[in-house]
């Protein structure tokens, strides 16, 4: 028996694991009587719980969507979209400690506590609000996705139009093909043209679901309203604690199924082009070389700093002590995760040569082709419930900004109980809200990239107010609205311009070329006498089709007709725009030059912004400023009574820590390092180079 395409057994462990998540809510409800129980879970965390909640936040089951997605896309070299993350782990160790020491409840606060600066917080609080949206809203899209590709109509049910819509897909995947190739006629080539334009607009799919995106939307997003508007924090790293075992056995599942399905390692080798397991790709053939992922690398780890969750996690913790250890062991804890994903894409790749018309639904699609009753049901929960704690904690900091930030200050003197039901509420409004940014976005990837692309103002300004006395306010709030514009509001608003889109200038495209790649020789190629043996490493030519330069897409206003005109779909890069004013030859660049032009225009502008105009502007009161530093240099100790006398002593005498400076009679506050901090900086050096050397042995075995 089957309800919208699933199984019936499916369908009842999916209601079974939603009931449960209902009733964490209504178990955790008991312990919130203050702010501080709903939005930092009484700063009671253990390391246990700590772990759960950095690993259940970091793991957040849309990773696998979006890393599975890249990886079909750009074969391994498509994992660094998350796997960059692996390079940062290492710094935990010490922004746990920064976001424990301070001693706040949000990341406004911070802003309020170092510059005295109201304004300033609300702007960080109405900022970082509208950017935790987008992230929710990509939340929702991939889990869309996800379900989406698992809930399928049986081509027997297709209405014509459904049917035409798929049968186009397939033909526009065969002669891909022979674009690749490079042997596709006048006649066909006109036809791969019209049907790309159509696949790059959406108007094309390899399947039909069920699922349609606003009530899952709203289904979805009233289950995790519910349970968190009950326990707050608490129960999201009760639920993160169950989902992180799940998660992990869920993303390990498929890869020995897959593997047996398609003949093993060895097989898997034989159909995935050999390109697709270099760790760091081509110049030519990928977007992902190792000046892209460095430059990645770099742009993440400065949004990290001012990711609005940061003090809500690390705040919960009992001590520092806690907060390093969880946030560092759930972050490689993530890693390992993140190579099954990718693991996963590359058995999508093998078992779907045909292609997938959204690399999105990869992951689904997979689990689709691979899972059978029961196993179905798990995985599906596995994604929903995966995801449902990643959101509980980001839509608790939220309503703490907006509760302790925006709320609070315009309705003073009221009780606890007041503000806490303040909280909740907020936390319904923002849930719903992401709802509506789920509908403006396609792509997981452009969200994700999004998010982190424009978050890096603030991640600059926090460290910035950690390690530089100089900063000033009227910096940040400056430089703040200059990045919106720039950053959040051009590169959107102008292609809603139709006269913006299609203007000629700005459809450039780089050059297409044809380049060598190695390929494992199909049965076809022996019988042509280009290979000895089914498997073996042969070189074929690939054509590479010329690509957009200052859109993410260019595709024919009509698809329909080979002669109508172009225009640019999708988000402009300013990044590269600026650059061709500047005079530098961007149209040139290979597409992995275009990704490092970006990301690095990102990480490096709003550090130049927010250095020159502090320069121009007035310091805060330096008695505040003294005793914010002090503060950052006390050690936060377990008992809160111990701890508070520490930190009087500290503001009793500013200077006690200041032999600690290392580089003294300077603005930078810079800490010299104790025993504790190298060895545990090393020893996560050392775990990154473990994992390094692990995925780079798995991805020869069988080769």
């Amino acid at each position: 028996m089957r309800v919208l395409g699933m199984h019936i057994l499916d369908a009842a462990i999916i209601l079974l694991f939603l009931a449960a998540i209902i009733v964490v809510g209504v178990v955790t409800a008991r312990s919130v009587k203050h702010q501080t129980d709903f939005f930092l879970g009484g700063r009671k965390l253990g390391r246990w719980l700590q772990f759960f909640l950095n690993f259940g936040n970091m793991t957040d089951s849309t990773g696998a969507v979006v890393i599975s997605s890249e990886v079909f896309r750009q074969g391994v070299g498509g994992l660094w979209i998350g796997f960059q993350t692996l390079f940062i782990t290492p710094f935990y160790w010490f922004s746990a400690v920064w976001y424990r020491r301070v001693r706040l409840i949000t990341m406004a606060d911070l802003f309020v506590d170092r510059f005295n600066n109201r304004a300033l917080a609300t702007a960080y609080a109405l900022f970082n609000m509208f950017l935790a949206l987008f992230l929710l809203g990509m939340g929702n899209v991939v889990t869309y996705k996800v379900a989406s590709a698992m809930i399928v109509k049986p081509e027997a049910d297709y209405t014509a139009q459904e049917r035409q819509i798929v049968e186009r897909f397939k033909e526009y995947r065969q002669l891909k093909q022979g674009a690749d190739a490079g042997s596709l006629s006048e006649a066909q080539r006109q036809r791969f043209d019209a049907l790309d334009s159509m696949n790059k607009r959406g108007e094309l799919k390899s399947f039909i679901s069920y699922v349609q995106p606003l009530p899952f939307y709203f289904a979805y997003t009233a289950f995790i309203c519910i349970y968190i508007v009950l326990g707050g924090l608490r129960a999201a790293a009760f639920c993160d604690a169950f989902q992180g075992v799940l998660a992990v056995i869920m993303s390990v599942l498929m890869i020995p199924i897959g593997l047996h399905r398609i003949g093993g390692f060895g097989s898997l080798h034989q159909i995935v082009p050999e390109q697709m397991f270099r760790m760091f790709g081509t110049v030519a053939m990928s977007e992902y070389t190792w000046y892209s992922i460095g430059a990645i690398v770099f742009a993440s780890l400065i949004q990290i700093f001012g990711l609005i969750h940061n003090i809500t996690i690390a705040g919960s913790a009992r001590d520092e002590n806690a907060a390093r250890i969880g946030a560092v062991s759930g972050g490689f804890s993530k890693r390992f995760v993140l190579i099954a994903w990718a693991f996963c894409g590359l058995i999508a790749i093998a078992i779907f040569s045909r292609g997938i018309s959204d690399p999105d639904n990869a992951w689904g699609t997979l689990s689709l082709t691979l899972l059978g009753p029961g196993l179905m049901g798990l995985m599906l929960s596995g994604m929903l419930l995966g995801h449902m704690p990643a959101v509980g904690a980001s839509a608790v900091s939220i309503s703490a900004l907006a509760t302790r930030n925006i709320y609070e200050p315009l309705f003073q003197g009221r009780t606890q109980k007041h503000y806490v039901r303040a909280g909740q509420w907020f936390v319904g409004i923002v849930l719903m809200s992401a709802v509506l940014f789920a509908l403006l976005f396609k792509s997981a990837v452009n969200m994700m990239v999004m998010v982190i692309t424009f978050n890096t103002f603030f991640g600059a300004a926090v460290l910035l107010t950690f390690f530089w006395r100089r900063i000033t306010a009227g910096a940040v709030k400056l430089g703040l609205v200059i990045w919106v514009v720039l950053i959040g509001i051009v590169p959107w608003a102008l292609p809603s311009l139709e006269l913006f889109r299609r203007h000629p200038a700005l459809l450039v495209q780089t050059s297409g070329q044809t380049v060598q790649v190695m390929a494992g020789a199909t049965a076809q190629d022996v019988a042509a006498g280009r290979a000895a043996r089914v498997g073996q490493s042969i070189s074929r030519s690939h054509n590479i089709l010329p690509g957009s330069v200052f859109f993410e897409k260019v595709a024919r206003i009509n698809p329909e007709d080979s002669r109508s005109s172009l225009e640019g779909l999708g988000r402009f890069h300013i990044e590269a725009y600026l650059l061709h004013m500047l005079g530098i030859p961007i149209s040139r660049f290979t597409s992995a030059g275009l990704v490092t032009t970006r990301w690095l225009f990102d990480g490096l502008f709003p550090f130049f912004m927010l250095i020159l105009f502090s320069y121009f502007t007035r310091q805060a009161e330096p008695e505040r400023v003294r005793r914010f530093y002090a503060k950052m240099k006390t050690p936060v100790l377990a008992a809160p009574e111990e701890d508070e006398k520490e930190l009087a002593l500290s503001y009793a005498h500013p200077e006690r820590f200041d032999h600690l400076k290392l580089l003294p009679s300077t603005n930078w506050e810079f800490s010299k390092w104790d025993r504790k901090d190298f060895a545990g900086f090393a020893t996560c050096w050392g775990i990154v180079g473990g994992i390094l050397l692990f995925l780079w042995t798995l991805l020869r075995v069988g080769a």
